[in-house]
């Protein structure tokens, strides 16, 4: 999924296995190691999923720079080797009336994955992202983390999430069809596909 102007996270990679619910995302000012929803990958890895706050501006400048080439172009439709300081700016500094951002980290604050959504007031719908770290893939995290998502978006009366996926990132459009997304093409936009999940218990007003 690309990276719009208002610079929200974009593709996700993840296995299809749904793991175990847990609780909801704590909320936190400033995130302390080991802080967070804590969760046991399926080989073995603890990590912790929680709001993304200012420091982990870094942190998530490195998880950018761990992705391939085709990852990082899958993730914001051009060819990006760095973010940016100004974007990771933006991005650690999310506005929680509109955006949700969260991340999971291990407990030495690296980041593994990330997802948000940004919401449109005016549909009562919401663009989304989820990214997931290379070495992490096959996990359930990218799983965890839209199930995150659907939390948010029914809380905030939200009845359907979207994201604008290239046609050629089968990984992605792969999760997206196993968590249950419609799919179809972006009108004049060749080679773009649009995913889109009605939130579950929340009607289309």
């Amino acid at each position: 999924m690309r990276h719009t102007a208002r610079n929200r996270a974009s593709t996700y990679r993840s296995a299809t296995r749904p793991p175990p619910r847990g609780a909801q995302v704590p909320g936190s000012p400033k995130a302390k190691p080991g802080s967070g929803e804590a969760f046991a990958t399926p080989d073995g890895r603890r990590l912790f999923l929680r709001s993304i706050h200012p420091d982990d501006a870094e942190a998530l400048r490195r998880a950018f720079a761990r992705l391939t080439p085709e990852q990082a172009r899958h993730r914001t439709f051009h060819r990006i080797a760095e973010l940016s300081r100004e974007m990771t700016e933006r991005l650690t500094h999310a506005d929680p009336d509109t955006t949700t951002a969260l991340v999971v980290v291990d407990a030495d604050g690296e980041i593994h994955g990330d997802a948000r959504l940004h919401v449109d007031a005016a549909t009562d719908s919401a663009e989304f992202g989820v990214a997931v770290d290379p070495a992490y893939t096959n996990q359930g995290i990218g799983w965890r983390l839209m199930e995150r998502l659907f939390e948010d978006a029914k809380r905030r009366g939200l009845y359907e999430l979207w994201g604008d996926v290239l046609a050629e990132n089968h990984t992605m459009l792969d999760f997206a069809k196993a968590m249950g997304a419609e799919r179809r093409p972006v009108e004049h936009e060749p080679g773009v596909i649009r995913v889109t999940f009605r939130v579950p218990g929340n009607a289309r007003p």
